[in-house]
């Protein structure tokens, strides 16, 4: 079961419409680039997770660091490194990809909810050797 517990939220302007909130399928728990103000295409450019969302042009909130819930858009197993993908889902690191957190849940299916620990503020680059302050 998905839980939210400590974090820290900012709020910035919707660049696109963020106001699907179905969990697993709309924006919702998804990570936003915080200088688009769109679905993030990678770790890297991912500056939180849409914790309330909005129309183009709206204020929406997106958690930063702490305990958040998180859509993946593959298995994820309890205790992996997260990364994000190009639609916003978040996966398991692989090398070459930007660590934002790791997977609190047990097992959390594609298109499904759990919960993780992030901090978008220090991603760490995952190199063939692991990750890479």
């Amino acid at each position: 079961m998905s839980v939210e517990g400590h974090n820290h939220s900012w709020a910035i302007q919707a660049g696109g419409d963020l106001s699907d909130l179905r969990p697993g399928t709309g924006a919702i728990f998804k990570a936003v680039a915080l200088d688009t103000g769109t679905i993030a295409s990678n770790g890297r450019q991912a500056g939180g997770i849409l914790l309330y969302g909005g129309k183009s042009g709206e204020p929406v909130s997106l958690g930063t660091w702490g305990v958040m819930k998180f859509t993946a858009g593959a298995p994820v197993a309890k205790g992996r490194r997260l990364t994000v993908t190009q639609s916003g889902y978040f996966s398991e690191a692989a090398s070459g990809s930007y660590v934002v957190g790791r997977c609190l849940d047990a097992d959390v299916g594609s298109g499904g909810v759990g919960t993780g620990l992030f901090n978008f503020a220090t991603t760490a680059y995952m190199g063939h050797i692991g990750e890479l302050a």
